[in-house]
């Protein structure tokens, strides 16, 4: 202990402060006892370093404590790991950046266990104070203490460990029991004229002599936000009770209940509500520190018809014919509804601009509610979104930002929940820039892209399409089609940053969105520089046309590079050659760098804007032996499993599925067009006319639709692959593929491979692909893709493949294709397929 006395001295013992050596020093203890009982079966320790002036490793390694006993942690040992050394006088910490695990989903070895066994998800603010977790403090430079002070002060103490040479604070709940109730309200989202029945949970609490429930009630087109005078003011109180009457279920249980009735439910109204201390005469949930300082329920009976004509003022009958759309059809995508103050939309979407690279365009200036899913994310701030020409197109694209603990809980086109809540939420206008001439592909140009990105192997970002509805005003449907609740179809596309990293399994590495050769850190890895030093000196050195092959392939995931040009050059996502639209993502695990795509808007045409010259690509790096061949290798077998007619036509097919009907009947589509086509806001003062303008849908077509920007997606990529064979893969000369045939229930050989010996090595491969004909098709599940192989296996060329019985399920249809590597290693194109429905 000699060696921390110093340290400790300075130390404010009254704050739960325990000292104890090093793991395998002198005196080092097997187990870390409790230093202080703070509660019933809780305790908190904390361990200081040996100088104030000692850099810290905070770092993830192979160890942690462990629940060894119901009261005790175990602190495994483990060889030191080398982290990022951060100079200051006790440490650089980032105490707004830092990575919070819960205990539960931390292995034996100290890593976070895979997502399949244990997901992590985020904390909610009453989670934060119950749940024993490991947090990693890095980034900037903050004052050590002041971060422990910060996290007591949350109900939290401090043990700061050393493990193998590397630091870890850890933070624990100094009190077993939750700090707040547990406050639910049912129904979820009550319909007009339902009660609703509002519990507070006081069981492992201290039972209040009495407790209110204060609410809120915000009617369409009377916004209420945070920041509104009367938003402290207009709340109504309503007795709480615990005596078994008046809906409260059991007696003296430590359940509060309150029941608002009926007349309070109206369709489309907001009611906020929290539950407060009458003799305490404060709130006590929402805690004190949660973000959002209430909770909140929203009634609605469902989406209405919404009537409108393509063009109302037209000469045409049939432009100017009014149609309805049944909101059963309507709902068919999912609901986003947002509430707020019709001034602040207006201003965010069309009034109020910054200047291009002016500050104030990342600035939140407004406050809103979101609801989806039956969950009411209050006090949402937003903004619009986009680059040069964010106000330009009239119907624009929007960025909201969530409250801390309240992320948000997205959905894919199929309903299914990303593994990852979102921090972000970007919604895309669908509109395309009018003088491109594309207006009408709803969002296609981007979902079908970033989804072949991420089918490469590439990681993009994931996207689904929405409804969006605005609540401005008391009226949701007015005769004026251009007025009202309706806003017409969006295409959510998920935000670079740590949940992406998260969503798509990345290790957490520093991820930076690169604007004109510049960085700009999106997100900080753990451990990782906060400075930019290490994305400012892999671009300096990246652009040197001059490095030499093992400066690539120590530093650049080339594999996933080779990927992403694949698809850069599929869909001519040619805008990138300014520095922009896209990622770079530090993988901390390889050191190796990452592409990331971004804003894929301009594509499918080759008068689309931009010259396609990325960085890498613009240094001659796939001109270079052996890069060159290994691009065009993998570049081959894109062309043979992903972008071939069959199955990129089946991509497309199916994304078109999730927004129209492919029999041509009504769909969210037509009424987007009818909304937006010759809206009045595209030919006002408020847009730019070459990129707004009336009647630009569907090639300007009055008659066309929607199926016309199916079909020219299709023609475009025929083109393409066309283009691709002849120019990128001109000189390509691997091997002759092999030709491939049954020979018995699940099993398959090689038939005839002219330029084989017999003794070659044979790659195999298995995919289950949908077919749109099988009995077994179900439109509303996942469409399977050939590029995804459930199994490979490599098998001398005369040996017969099987595929494994346990990986097929019956009705479902696979192919199996195989390829085969010559004596001076190059490997042929895969071979044409063979397919088959499982018996």
């Amino acid at each position: 202990m000699s060696a921390h006395r110093s340290s400790t001295q300075s130390l404010p013992m009254n704050r739960h402060w325990f000292v104890v050596p090093p793991l395998g020093g002198p005196g080092a203890p097997d187990r870390l006892k409790p230093g202080l009982h703070a509660g019933r079966g809780s305790w908190a320790l904390c361990m200081v370093p040996r100088s104030k002036e000692l850099p810290l490793n905070l770092t993830v390694g192979r160890a942690c404590p462990q629940r060894a006993e119901s009261d005790v942690f175990q602190a495994r040992r483990a060889a030191r790991v080398d982290g990022l050394a951060l100079p200051g006088s006790w440490a650089e910490c980032g105490s707004e950046r830092h990575r919070t695990l819960p205990m539960n989903s931390v292995g034996t070895d100290g890593l976070p266990k895979p997502r399949h066994e244990s997901p992590q998800k985020e904390l909610s603010p009453r989670e934060m104070r119950t749940t024993p977790s490991l947090t990693l403090l890095r980034g900037r430079k903050c004052n050590f203490r002041d971060a422990v002070e910060r996290v007591l002060t949350r109900s939290w103490a401090a043990c700061l460990l050393l493990l193998g040479g590397a630091y870890f604070l850890i933070l624990l709940p100094v009190s077993a029991a939750p700090k707040g109730p547990d406050v639910k309200h049912a129904p979820q989202q009550p319909k007009s004229n339902e009660p609703v029945r509002i519990t507070a949970d006081f069981k492992s609490q201290p039972k209040p002599k009495q407790l209110e429930l204060q609410y809120q009630i915000v009617d369409p087109g009377k916004y209420i936000a945070f920041n509104d005078p009367v938003f402290k003011a207009q709340w109504t109180s309503a007795r709480m009770n615990d005596s078994g009457e008046n809906g409260d279920s059991a007696a003296g249980d430590g359940v509060f209940t309150v029941e608002l009735p009926s007349t309070i439910q109206k369709h489309r109204r907001l009611v906020r509500y929290r539950i407060a201390s009458p003799d305490e005469k404060k709130v006590v949930a929402p805690e004190a520190d949660d973000e959002q300082t209430n909770f909140a329920y929203f009634v609605y009976d469902g989406v209405p018809s919404w009537r409108g004509a393509i063009n109302p003022r037209s000469s045409d009958a049939k432009l100017r014919e009014a149609v309805t759309y049944p909101g059963q059809i309507l709902q068919r995508v999912p609901v986003y509804h947002f509430l707020s103050h019709k001034a602040s939309v207006e201003n965010a979407t069309w009034n109020e601009r910054g200047g291009f690279g002016s500050g104030s365009r990342h600035e939140y200036l407004y406050t809103g509610t979101m609801v989806y899913d039956g969950a009411v994310y209050d006090h949402v701030k937003f903004r619009a979104r986009g680059g040069v020409w964010r106000h330009a197109m009239g119907k624009n694209m929007w960025k909201f930002n969530f409250l801390g603990g309240h992320r948000f809980r997205a959905r894919d086109n199929y309903g299914i929940p990303y593994d990852a809540k979102w921090d972000k939420l970007n919604l895309g206008a669908c509109i395309q820039q009018g003088d491109f001439g594309m207006r009408g592909e709803q969002g296609m140009f981007e979902a079908v892209g970033y989804r072949l990105f991420n089918l490469a192997g590439t990681e993009g970002p994931r996207t689904h399409w929405v409804q969006l509805r605005i609540i401005t005003q008391a009226e949701e449907s007015p005769a004026d089609q251009y007025a009202g609740d309706f806003w017409g179809l969006y295409l959510a596309t998920e935000n670079v940053d740590e949940h992406f990293v998260k969503e798509h399994d990345l290790p957490a590495g520093n991820v930076y969105k690169i604007e004109g050769y510049q960085g700009k850190l999106a997100s900080n890895g753990n451990p990782a520089v906060a400075n930019g030093s290490d994305v400012n000196e892999f671009l300096r050195a990246s652009m040197q046309r001059q490095q030499p092959d093992a400066w690539w392939l120590q530093n650049v995931d080339l594999a996933r590079y080779y990927n992403y040009r694949a698809i850069v050059e599929c869909i001519h996502h040619y805008d990138i050659d300014a520095g922009k639209n896209y990622f770079y993502y530090l993988n901390p695990a390889t050191r190796k760098w990452i592409v990331i795509p971004w804003d894929v808007d301009l594509t499918w045409g080759d008068h689309m804007h931009g010259g396609g010259y990325d960085p890498f690509f613009r240094t001659g790096l796939l001109s270079r032996s052996p890069f060159k061949q290994q691009y065009q290798d993998r570049l081959a077998e894109i062309r043979d499993l992903l972008f071939n007619p069959e199955q990129l036509n089946l991509l497309i097919d199916e994304h078109a599925a999730m927004i129209s009907d492919p029999t041509g009947l009504l769909s969210i589509v037509e009424a987007d067009r009818a909304k937006w086509d010759f809206h009045p806001v595209l030919a006002s003062s408020r847009v730019m006319p070459s990129k707004a303008g009336h009647g630009k849908f569907y090639f300007g077509e009055p008659r066309s639709t929607f199926r016309s920007m199916v079909q020219y997606m299709k023609t475009y990529a025929a083109k393409r692959m066309t283009w691709i064979d002849r120019r990128l893969l001109s000189d390509f000369q691997p091997p002759s593929p092999p030709k491939i045939a049954g020979a018995g229930p699940g099993q398959f050989r090689i038939e005839s491979n002219p330029e084989d010996s017999g003794s070659s090595v044979c790659r195999w491969r298995l995919a289950e692909v949908t077919d749109p004909e099988s009995p077994s098709f179900n439109p509303r599940q996942p469409w399977k893709h050939e590029i995804t192989a459930l199994w490979e296996k490599e098998l001398k060329s005369d040996q017969a493949a099987e595929a494994p019985a346990n990986l097929l399920k019956p009705g479902h249809a696979y192919r199996v294709r195989a390829r085969w590597q010559d004596a001076s290693g190059r490997w042929s194109r895969w071979s044409a397929p063979v397919q088959f429905t499982a018996p």
